[in-house]
């Protein structure tokens, strides 16, 4: 059996092959979702074709295709009672094995608490929605992606790929740089092209705060701080080979997000927790005044679920840390944690430029991440929260 595509919005294969019929007109994205015929899978089956859409990969053993707005938007009052059903059912029919962790392997925001302080957060960044918004790394990018989903919501933010840190508090200097953990000269060029490529560079920031006098938010979850101070390294070392650094610290403005209660099971009882700042990295520091700094304190349940359950965070965008900054580009190799970058080099190499994206997640993740695209957009309907109309940038 040859499979030649699979249907995106249907969730089913369907056979392409020409044949003399004539075409019938193109039908339209909510068409053909009532339209389609369904085929039954064969529960196991395994194809022996590459079958990709949407400018990535889809593995057929999964359960659940992409769901973003457009196709909950799409989706009849059943069918979103089957993927509501499938979401309570879905703990026990995972494969844990294919899980980040399995200790932690259930599907978040499963309770009206939960899912209100989810999107309580989310409603946070409503705040910024006149300003360019970086989301640095993974943490933040539920929540943002939430916020875009709503009805008054942000537009489009940019995602920054970074991971790791090389930056470490210290009782007296506060931070302190490990210069045995930092990149090489080589990996910072190939990250400063990549910032350039985004457009998240300091100049363009810079450049914008110019033109409309707002700052870029740079938001991230803060417990320390070290992933920040460390990414404000390579950005400041930047800037200041430019000479725009005193304008680029005037340009930017740093949201956190994190939980209180979290950080108070690290310290004594009788210890004064005070909320959690970014420290600047050297070249920062003189300039730190000019930079706006704002905590936003979350639920520590709904934290636990969001940010550490690890794979929540594993499966919602890339692991970039500095020594895959040479390897490969964050929007075209999709990834969770690397544990051997020899393998990833090898993918990398293999695919030789044939592919346009790639992702490497197994099948269970990529149900899960999807899942909970659908649970967290049914919990927006179900509150009137929900945009009608949103294009979902890929």
């Amino acid at each position: 059996m040859q499979v030649s595509a699979i249907q995106q919005r249907h969730f089913t294969n369907y056979s392409n092959l020409q044949t003399s019929a004539p075409k019938a007109p193109e039908a339209t994205a909510a068409q053909e979702v009532v339209s389609q015929p369904s085929a039954k899978i064969p529960a196991g089956f395994r194809y022996g074709a590459n079958i990709h859409f949407g400018g990535g990969f889809f593995d057929p053993n999964r359960t659940v295709p992409d769901i973003e707005n457009e196709e909950y938007m799409a989706m009849s009052e059943n069918t979103k009672k089957r993927y509501r059903k499938i979401c309570a059912k879905f703990d026990k029919t995972m494969d844990k094995s294919e899980m980040f962790d399995a200790k932690t392997a259930y599907l978040p925001l499963g309770n009206k608490h939960t899912m209100d302080e989810f999107i309580k957060t989310s409603r946070l960044y409503l705040n910024y929605k006149d300003q360019p918004i970086v989301c640095l790394g993974r943490s933040p990018k539920w929540f943002l992606n939430a916020a875009q989903w709503m009805k008054d919501g942000i537009p489009p933010y940019k995602f920054v790929a970074f991971s790791k840190y090389w930056y470490r508090p210290d009782p007296i200097d506060g931070m302190r740089k490990i210069n045995s953990m930092t990149p090489t000269d080589k990996e910072i060029k190939a990250y400063r092209k990549y910032l350039d490529r985004i457009k998240a560079d300091p100049q363009t920031i810079v450049d914008n705060f110019k033109k409309t006098g707002k700052r870029t938010v740079i938001t991230d979850y803060i417990s320390t701080g070290k992933g920040v101070t460390s990414f404000l390294d390579v950005m400041s070392n930047y800037a200041d080979e430019k000479g725009i650094l005193e304008e680029f610290s005037k340009a930017i403005q740093i949201v956190g997000i994190g939980s209180m209660d979290y950080l108070e099971t690290f310290y004594h009882d009788d210890e004064d927790i005070s909320e959690p700042r970014v420290l600047m990295p050297e070249k920062l520091q003189k300039y730190r005044k000019n930079i706006k700094q704002e905590f936003y304190n979350m639920d520590y349940d709904m934290f636990g679920e969001m940010l550490l359950n690890q794979n929540t965070n594993e499966c919602r965008s890339t692991y970039y840390p500095h020594d895959a900054w040479t390897v490969y580009k964050p929007d075209k190799f999709k990834t969770g944690l690397i544990k051997d970058m020899k393998k990833v080099k090898q993918l990398v190499k293999d695919l030789n430029g044939n592919r346009k994206m790639v992702a490497s997640f197994t099948p269970a993740m990529g149900d899960f991440r999807n899942l909970l695209n659908f649970r967290i957009l049914d919990g927006l309907n179900e509150r009137n929260l929900l945009k009608i109309v949103h294009k979902t940038k890929i």
